[in-house]
């Protein structure tokens, strides 16, 4: 046998132990997506663990009643997002849920006042 088609041969076969599959859970080992939303009159929503940025959008909003007016979407981490009396708002993504609402609420400091977390996730 050609030592190139052995060594193609042999990559493949170790991919298949070594590799995570995209389907061993809902979004994969490492491919997970999530979002955070809020709208007015107290419109929130979140998702985790999808396979698809817009899926994970849809499901925000499916919870949100379609009220929400501000989504983020964030990729195999944790997503918070705060909002203030006056409407400012603030989000952010980390490696932890106590990071991702700190970092939200920071950012909503910025530019409101009283501000409250209103969703967090985490998708990995």
């Amino acid at each position: 046998m050609n030592k190139h088609i052995l060594s193609a041969f042999a990559i493949v076969l170790i991919s298949q132990f070594f590799i995570p599959s995209a389907d061993a859970t809902n979004c994969g080992y490492t491919r997970c997506w999530g979002a955070v939303g809020f709208g007015p009159g107290g419109a929130w929503g979140y998702s985790h663990s999808y396979r698809y940025e817009s899926e994970a959008k849809r499901v925000v909003q499916n919870k949100c009643k379609g009220d929400c007016t501000v989504i983020k979407s964030f990729y195999n981490t944790c997503g918070a997002i705060a909002a203030g009396q006056d409407n400012g708002w603030g989000w952010s993504w980390s490696s932890s849920k106590k990071r991702a609402q700190r970092g939200a609420m920071k950012y909503c400091r910025q530019n409101s006042y009283n501000c409250t977390v209103r969703a967090w996730a985490c998708s990995k």
